[in-house]
């Protein structure tokens, strides 16, 4: 009876004790704990508006980090002597597992950057309860910025996470593209592109349609952990992915006047 009391005693200690929680985590599905990042993507996409423009936007971009830490290192020390980067673009499939670790330890690594970077979020983000946690550290799963007249959509394509014909989300994403003197060109980022298995089939004529009719400079995508650039649907519509982190390539792209470039880059 006393070993049952003195158990008791000291797991609420444990309870009471200040920190535990950042010491101790309960449960592999928490969403947040008590150093988890808040906002993400809206703190970097401030510090973007903030940072000088010239001609040229200069994207390092590169998807499917999972648990790819070793490499992710390396990524960011190459990305760092570059120099000339305005942001870095990660692609989706941040974390493995939808796990708050996951999306903590590549926070750390991303937070070393001298540029600021922009998470999408990958199919591997929506299990177990990432979805919430992808909300909660990074932000909207559909956002939109603005970077030297270029406006960057971006949104959620994992639709064999969800029932058919919810996601992409097409009327949020066709009123995204509006008339606004300050936007001379659009580009489209999510991470499973609309050719794959793994994007909603019912809405893949709809999605490619409305991104042709835009006239949308390129659609850049991460989820099939290699790279490619072409025009699948033969309608001029540009679509991009990039390596995975495993690769240890990424693309670094340039976007001028309307045009855009690019180069690998391997560290």
């Amino acid at each position: 009876m006393k070993m049952r009391c003195w158990k008791g005693i000291l797991y609420l200690l444990i309870l009471l004790t200040p920190g535990c929680n950042d010491v101790f985590e309960f449960s592999p599905n928490q969403t947040f704990d008590g150093d988890s990042p808040v906002g993400i993507n809206a703190r970097n996409i401030e510090q973007l508006h903030n940072r000088p423009v010239d001609d040229t936007i200069t994207i390092a971009f590169i998807g499917d980090s999972q648990r790819f830490y070793d490499e992710a290192i390396r990524f960011v020390d190459k990305v760092n002597t570059l120099g000339s980067v305005d942001f870095v673009l990660l692609a989706g499939d941040i974390t493995d597992f939808g796990l708050l670790e996951e999306f903590e330890q590549i926070n750390g690594i991303f937070s070393k950057l001298d540029a600021p970077y922009v998470g999408v979020i990958g199919n591997h983000d929506v299990q177990a309860r990432g979805e919430e946690t992808f909300e909660r550290t990074f932000g909207a799963l559909n956002f939109s910025f603005v970077y030297d007249s270029i406006k960057f959509i971006v949104h959620n394509t994992n639709g064999r996470e969800y029932p058919a014909g919810q996601v992409p989300d097409l009327q949020w994403l066709a009123d995204q593209f509006t008339d606004d003197p300050a936007v001379k060109n659009f580009v489209a980022v999510s991470h499973v592109p609309p050719f794959d298995r793994d994007f909603d089939k019912t809405l893949e004529p709809a999605y490619t349609q409305l991104l042709h009719d835009k006239n949308t400079l390129i659609s850049l995508h991460g989820h099939i952990h290699r790279f490619k650039d072409g025009y699948p649907y033969n309608d001029g519509m540009r679509y991009m992915t990039s390596h995975s982190f495993d690769k240890r390539a990424f693309v670094l792209m340039k976007i001028s006047n309307g045009i855009v470039t690019y180069s690998i880059i391997d560290y």
